[in-house]
């Protein structure tokens, strides 16, 4: 299955990575993935650093940061 690809901007309010998580949980739920994105959110919140999270997340996902930042 493809992924799905995520917009957001880093600078703004779409860069904290709840906001990022509850996009990705719409594109994933969009393809039936909600298990996947349930071990996703897991890993995501275990992560140490927002850039970890932003790497877990881009397995998943296209993670396109429109501010060209991370």
């Amino acid at each position: 299955m493809n992924k799905p690809t995520v917009h957001f901007n880093s600078r703004g309010e779409s860069g904290n990575i709840f906001w990022i998580l509850g996009a990705v949980k719409t594109a994933l739920r969009k393809q039936r993935r909600i298990t996947e994105y349930n071990n996703l959110r897991d890993r995501v919140t275990a992560s140490g650093s927002y850039n970890e999270a932003v790497a877990i997340i881009r397995e998943y996902v296209d993670l396109i940061d429109d501010d060209g930042e991370v």
